[in-house]
């Protein structure tokens, strides 16, 4: 994942060129909102990258649509119109304009929608959705892999706990162990943990006694309305 302050300076570039200076101030408060965020930065990447209509234009809210295990399904609100992207911490994808809908069926069973007949009528009016908040400053989400609470964590994320020892699964010693190895250098040897952890029962995130304390707030950013 490319260093948070490095992408915000392509994104700060991207715009000066992306979008119309009238409104580049308002359009580089929004994005300083959400400066420490790799998933919404990641959709400022690329709605500046490639403008979904081809014109000048700038984003001027995020609103969250749904999310499940580290991915965000977001609108982003812009001068032109409503469009869909598909965002985690690693990257973001665009989906379409709003008005057109999602057709994709293991998308939207993924997300919790019934299809896309279900998602148009829960969808057809952003403004009825929250606006999106940083992933790390949702109480409810891990604030490394973003998976809500109940859910497993990404394989890899420091904050997940180890179902053998109780401690810190990306530290303690419990992993090569279970695999006779010393260290894991493959995709299989990944897997092979992956399979034993399934098989011990893995730990989900717990909201209450996982989450690390963070000193900010959505308020304090000012993402309410």
């Amino acid at each position: 994942m490319q260093p948070l302050p490095r992408r915000l300076a392509e994104i700060e570039l991207l715009m000066e060129y992306a979008v119309p200076p009238a409104q580049l101030a308002e359009a580089a408060g929004l994005v300083k909102k959400y400066e420490t965020d790799a998933v919404a930065l990641n959709v400022f990447h690329h709605f500046y990258s490639y403008l979904p209509e081809g014109l000048e234009d700038a984003i001027r809210l995020l609103r969250l649509f749904a999310s499940r295990e580290g991915v965000f399904l977001l609108c982003a609100t812009s001068n032109e119109g409503d469009y869909l992207y598909l965002a985690d911490a690693e990257r973001a994808e665009f989906l379409g304009p709003l008005a057109e809908g999602l057709e994709e069926g293991e998308l939207l069973r993924f997300l919790g929608f019934a299809g896309s007949a279900a998602f148009r009528e829960q969808c057809a009016d952003p403004g009825k959705f929250p606006l999106y908040v940083p992933a790390h400053l949702q109480a409810n989400l891990c604030p490394v892999c973003h998976v809500a609470h109940g859910e497993p964590h990404t394989l890899g994320c420091p904050v997940e706990v180890c179902p053998w020892c109780g401690g810190q699964l990306t530290s303690c010693p419990c992993r090569f162990k279970v695999l006779g190895r010393e260290r894991l250098t493959s995709e299989a040897q990944l897997a092979a943990l992956l399979n034993a952890l399934n098989k011990k029962g893995r730990v989900p995130f717990d909201a209450e006694e996982h989450r690390p304390a963070y000193p900010l707030t959505p308020q304090d950013l000012g993402m309410e309305e």
